[in-house]
């Protein structure tokens, strides 16, 4: 039987926690106002404001012109955590390269770190981190939150668990123990895409979106699902495995082609490929001899000086995402669809895109937004330092 007094203690937790969440997702909000949307009475509320206040983890702010239209007597304040208030690193081992961060609770980059991709070998791969992270952690540690780690793959996050990556050799294995061991701070690793949905749904937070789906182009096609402010996957799943769906059927010869195959920046690059192996990339052909090597920026910039063989390589491609999109769409029916890709930096491919995933959409789903974020490469790194900031600070 629970005794009374930790039936007290566990309530007053839970009330602070959802004030923190409150103050955290709505700015301008006053003391009244968090009483008002969570139903919690005013004495409830100041008690615990002011306990923040005096941990010097939140300040009060005045309110803005417009928040101040109809009120009188004495003015109100609103609240918000201070920048200090905690830190966090975050870090992405992403396809094509390493990306670190130590955020502050307003979501401002102190520092930064980037490396090459991640090494298949776990070993060689732990050390790099471990080098990213010695860099990235504050000098004062009193206020710091964690370290949060994206990677690819079907990760255990509540274990802290590799399940299955598609770096082989990285499977089964323990790493945020591990990481844990070396540094004594918290360590929360999570598939990388969804961390990304994670980030986006903390920097939409005081704009009343608590659900939307996250379409993710990069090598590979992911997407996630925030219900609720809250990422739909279990804790052992990966990220809305959309690139291993079905996207071409050929009954005749029998070959299956995926979303992936058919939709990803992988698929652009083996059509360039293809292109230069049949001699019909010319241009393409000169440029790389003095790059060296096939990237998405390389493609970009020939795209928009003109080059029609390579707009043909990314219409082609953004054809098959636009119905992968479509199915998305038609399948969940969200409100809203984020969209993160590299090769949708420029305005003509974004609508691409639109125009081609529209033409499947279902008739009642035409409504449905689409929101182009832009393109950052620290972007999976932030997601990562935020979804510390939610576990261990505010879910706390």
């Amino acid at each position: 039987m629970e005794k009374k007094g930790n039936s007290l203690l566990e309530t007053r937790r839970k009330n602070r926690v959802l004030i923190k969440n409150s103050i955290f997702r709505n700015r301008n909000i006053t003391r009244t106002e968090i009483a008002e949307r969570l139903c919690l009475t005013k004495a409830t509320i100041t008690t615990s404001v002011n306990e923040l206040l005096r941990e010097g983890i939140l300040e009060e702010l005045p309110l803005s012109r417009e928040a101040l239209v109809g009120s009188y007597g004495r003015k109100p304040v609103s609240l918000a955590f201070r920048a200090e208030a905690g830190t966090a690193v975050g870090i992405e081992l992403g396809a094509y390269q390493s990306r670190g961060v130590l955020m502050d609770m307003k979501g401002r980059v102190l520092k930064e770190r980037s490396a090459g991709p991640a090494n298949p070998s776990y070993e060689h791969m732990f050390r790099e981190l471990r080098e990213m992270i010695q860099y990235l952690l504050p000098e004062e540690r009193q206020r710091f939150l964690g370290i949060g780690i994206g990677l690819p793959g079907f990760i255990d996050n509540e274990k802290g668990v590799i399940l299955r990556s598609p770096k082989a050799r990285w499977s089964g294995r323990a790493l945020a123990r591990e990481l844990y061991k070396v540094f004594r701070e918290p360590v929360h690793i999570d598939n990388h895409v969804r961390l990304r949905a994670i980030g986006q749904d903390m920097i939409m937070r005081d704009r009343g979106i608590t659900s939307f789906a996250y379409f993710f182009l990069s090598r590979n096609v992911s997407c996630p699902m925030i219900v609720q402010n809250e990422s739909l996957s279990g804790s052992s799943c990966g990220a809305g495995a959309l690139g291993k769906v079905l996207l071409s059927v050929d009954h005749e010869s029998g070959v299956c082609r995926s979303v992936d195959e058919l939709a990803s920046e992988r698929a652009l690059f083996e059509r360039c490929q293809k292109l230069l192996l049949e001699g019909r990339a010319p241009e393409l052909q000169k440029v790389l001899e003095q790059e060296g090597k096939l990237s998405i920026d390389l493609l970009l910039a020939m795209e928009e000086a003109g080059d029609e063989i390579i707009r043909g390589c990314f219409r082609e491609t953004l054809r098959y995402a636009g119905a992968a999109l479509a199915n998305v769409v038609n399948l969940l029916n969200p409100e809203l669809v984020v969209v993160d890709a590299s090769i949708l930096q420029n305005a003509m491919n974004r609508g691409i895109l639109l125009e081609e995933s529209k033409k499947y959409f279902y008739s009642l789903n035409k409504g449905v937004r689409l929101l182009f974020v832009p393109f950052h490469k620290n972007r999976g790194a932030v997601g990562a330092a935020y979804s510390v900031i939610q576990r261990n600070f505010l879910d706390r």
